[in-house]
């Protein structure tokens, strides 16, 4: 017996020895050799991957829209292959694909083609421009144009319905102020429309009036605008509006949007998404007005892919600063008679509030005045005391000033700051003026939320502001004046980011009010690999320069859908 033992053991060593040579190598997956995947796509130079623990990295890889690793050139070479496309990038910079938290997609194409008085500084250039308009018309058409800015008159003072007769007493004419929330309107289109002194103001809205006649003066506020029954020719159709918006947006670098959208113009970005011609991702908001219709129809914040997305519900609660129409706890400094105009009662806005939260859809409201900014905060508190905590995000777009007790609120309740920072250095002209120093201490104020622990999201309002998100980057970093270069060392200055700051909130912090901050955002394996990539380094340049330093690629999920050529 002990013969036939060892004969058998002695047969079977090999393969016993065999099988405990696999065991070993299982055990110990470094011994085996591995394929890593082939990239499609790898950059390198310097690359901002937003991330604290490693903020810079000299090589990126990326497949199937994904990116797949993040290091120095040893470490990204093993994902090089035959058909990788590389990128290297000189003295320029990649950073997280930029997302402008807040935009008016479909209105800022449709502006590219419409007559613009952005930057017009006095009536008689705007009368000029209405002048030459009209000899391109046929007898009697409306002539409609948006984006002046009576703040940059002498003065600083409102034109009226007589400054347009002068040129277009037989043409109706309809201009839209730059912030969208009044309209200069000369007498051919208040008689169009029915509006005389006997016209009432409607709720949230004002007529503005000749105090001695009581006569219409040509500007119309808030929902008064909504009185204009005069239509303009259409010139485009939204389809047109939003390609011609998305080939604007994709040459500026602009990887995601969160934008305004009607029923109709959402089923034109799903066939577009369809299609293959979204070159950007869509989170799209929809007006709160409809919320019954939403909730019948089942749709919810988050449904979608990565391309589009339902986001929030859109509210107003007031008007802007340079309208005069801001909800102010206290009146303005220039006109003690008024202190802003409120789009609802207070009960009935927190009521409407209370339902979003109640049905779990995401809210952003517009507010932009003291006590515009303390009711949507109020809102959020009272629905939380009733329905429990829940994790909405609600956002108040905008938020431009700001009682100090309000500010730690903002973390306590989950509310997200989304802002402009070029409202900051386009409104500092006349915020003093309108609020009054002390106020103005707390408007913008960037820093003390982010003291206070809030998180951001930045954006541009375009097109109330140019879509271009280096001019964002700019104000966020120096709080001066674009066009006047003022002031020196920045208005409020205690109140700047820094660059790594500026554009973590144009990407992190946009990522994190879509819900979406573990798909973008930053640079880092398994996220989309969105990039933007500028020519130069923008952390190496004086501020001014980032204001004119090209984008060179726009990258959406690994593939470049945007690429500088040389001229």
């Amino acid at each position: 017996m002990m013969k036939i033992q060892k004969k058998l053991s002695s047969a079977l060593s090999p393969v016993f020895i065999f099988i405990a040579l696999l065991l070993v190598l299982s055990l110990f997956p470094a011994c085996q050799k591995t394929l890593a995947p082939e990239a499609e796509l790898v950059i390198i130079g310097k690359i901002f991957t937003g991330l604290d623990s490693r903020p810079f990295v000299e090589a990126l890889a990326a497949s199937e829209g994904k990116i797949l690793a993040t290091g120095n050139q040893k470490e990204i070479k093993k994902y090089l292959g035959p058909k990788t496309r590389i990128l290297k990038l000189d003295k320029g910079l990649a950073i997280p694909g930029l997302i402008d938290a807040h935009t008016h997609f479909s209105s800022g194409g449709r502006s590219l083609v419409e007559l613009s008085f952005r930057g017009v500084d006095s009536v008689e250039k705007v009368q000029a421009m209405i002048a030459e308009k009209i000899k391109e018309l046929p007898p009697g058409t409306p002539v409609f144009g948006r984006e002046y800015d009576h703040t940059l008159f002498p003065g600083q003072k409102w034109p009226s319905k007589e400054d347009l007769d002068q040129v277009a007493p037989d043409n109706p004419v309809v201009i839209r102020r730059v912030d969208g929330h009044s309209c200069w309107v000369n007498s051919l289109a208040l008689k169009l429309s029915g509006i005389d002194r006997k016209t009432k103001d409607p709720f949230g809205g004002e007529i503005v009036r000749d105090p001695r006649t009581g006569e219409p003066t040509g500007i119309l506020k808030e929902s008064a605008m909504g009185l204009i029954k005069v239509r303009p020719v259409q010139q485009s159709t939204p389809e047109e509006d939003i390609l011609r918006a998305l080939e604007h947006a994709r040459q500026l670098g602009l990887t995601g949007v969160h934008a305004d959208v009607g029923m109709r113009e959402l089923e034109i970005y799903q066939k577009l998404r369809s299609q293959g011609k979204l070159t950007l991702r869509v989170y799209a908001w929809l007006p709160i007005q409809g919320i019954d219709e939403y909730i019948k129809r089942g749709l919810r914040q988050g449904q979608g892919d990565e391309y589009l997305k339902i986001g929030f519900l859109k509210a107003f609660i007031d008007g802007t600063l340079g309208s005069g129409t801001a909800l102010m706890f206290e009146p303005f400094a220039d006109d003690p008679s008024k202190s802003g105009l409120p789009q609802y009662p207070e009960e009935t806005f927190y009521e409407l509030l209370e339902k979003a939260y109640a049905n779990d859809f995401q809210v952003g409201v517009h507010a932009i005045g003291d006590k515009g900014v303390n009711w949507v905060l109020n809102a959020v508190e009272r629905a939380r005391q009733k329905y429990g905590p829940k994790d909405l995000r609600f956002r108040i777009e905008h938020a431009q000033i700001i009682k100090p007790e309000d500010f730690p609120r903002f973390k306590q309740l989950g509310v997200i700051a989304s802002m402009q920072p070029t409202h900051c250095t386009t409104d500092m002209r006349f915020c003093e003026i309108r609020v009054g120093k002390e106020r103005s201490k707390y408007a913008y104020a960037w820093r003390t939320l982010l003291d206070h622990g809030a998180i951001l999201a930045f954006g541009s309002d375009w097109p109330v502001e140019p879509l271009d998100p280096r001019r964002g980057l700019y104000s966020a970093i120096t709080r001066k004046n674009i066009e006047f270069d003022y002031p020196e060392e920045g208005w409020f200055a205690d109140q700047k980011l820094t660059l790594a700051e500026a554009i973590k909130y144009f990407t992190w912090g946009s990522a994190y009010a879509s819900f979406e901050e573990n798909l973008k955002g930053t640079l880092e394996p398994g996220k989309l690999a969105d990039l933007t990539i500028f020519e130069k380094d923008l952390f190496n340049l004086e501020a001014k320069e980032i204001l004119s330093t090209p984008v060179i690629y726009t990258i959406l999920g690994g593939k470049i859908v945007y690429e500088r050529q040389e001229k």
